[in-house]
């Protein structure tokens, strides 16, 4: 006859299951990204610029905060990032809030969120360039402008492009914590008179708070790291860190300089990142 298990048989058990369950997933998140991270970090305090130099340096990160050159481009990339985050979370709201509110409607809304996920990114960024180009053909045609936008190759058309990117993340995440919007709080409160704004802002925003924070990690994270589009939209007028550390690497292989500048990135984006779901935690706990 079998002997029941104990209650700390039953938890032996568990552990052990847990250990074979998340074990290889432990070994290749060590083997994938742990390992890589500890790479870069320890050539970027390599006293040579070379891929296998040794001994212990900071030169490379005074290199990076006393040139004005890799100060611009570290602004340029927050001020990007930052901006098209900003961009992004107001259309993404409002576009949740027309999803939420026309059921009929939720399918389509959805499926023309999702569609232009499944187009090549560098074919998507074409697509923008040539819209460009016939917005300033057409306007300069009917006389309402004497010379082009300048969209294509600047600042502007950077934050248009990323914009494009990360909608649809952002609105599929804001969507996310409305989907649970009683609608009829919103009828009530355009019945007592409230107007639009005020029904969004007092309404529906505490709702959204959390799909907001989620959205705006992922899009200020991806907008200050992504290459391609300032690489293509920016025409090389516009630095930014990715496109440094990518010349560092390509053209000049000072694998020490581009791994500092990726450490400094991270550093900072690890930092904004966390202390911007630290106020969306408080906001979201001030909500309920």
């Amino acid at each position: 006859m079998t002997r029941a298990r104990s209650p700390e048989d039953e938890a032996t058990l568990g552990r052990r299951g847990s250990w074979l369950l998340g074990g290889p997933m432990l070994v290749f998140v060590v083997a994938m990204f742990g390992y890589p991270a500890y790479l870069v970090l320890r050539t970027s305090v390599a006293s040579g610029d070379g891929l296998d130099s040794g001994g212990f340096s900071l030169t490379h990160y005074v290199t990076f905060f006393t040139d004005s050159l890799y100060l611009d481009a570290l602004l340029n990339t927050f001020v990007i990032a930052v901006v098209s985050t900003a961009i992004t979370a107001v259309l993404g709201l409002l576009y949740a809030y027309e999803i939420t509110r026309r059921p009929g409607l939720r399918t389509v809304l959805l499926l023309l969120l999702v569609l232009p996920l499944l187009v090549n990114g560098v074919v998507r960024i074409y697509g923008l360039q040539l819209g460009m180009i016939s917005l300033d053909r057409v306007l300069l045609d009917l006389g309402l402008r004497d010379t082009p936008l300048g969209l294509q190759y600047s600042f502007a058309g950077i934050i248009i492009a990323l914009v494009m990117f990360q909608f649809p993340f952002m609105a599929l995440a804001i969507y996310a914590g409305l989907s649970r919007l009683d609608v009829s709080l919103v009828e009530a409160a355009q019945t007592l008179g409230a107007p639009r704004r005020a029904v969004l802002l007092r309404v529906v925003l505490p709702l959204a708070v959390p799909g907001l924070v989620a959205g705006s990690v992922l899009t200020f994270a991806a907008a200050a790291g992504t290459f391609i589009v300032p690489a293509m939209m920016g025409g090389g007028r516009v630095n930014t860190i990715p496109q440094m550390i990518y010349t560092s690497v390509s053209q000049t292989s000072q694998w020490a300089t581009a791994s500092a500048f990726a450490v400094v990135l991270v550093a900072i984006l690890a930092v904004s990142i966390l202390y911007s779901l630290r106020r969306g935690l408080r906001s979201t706990a001030g909500t309920r």
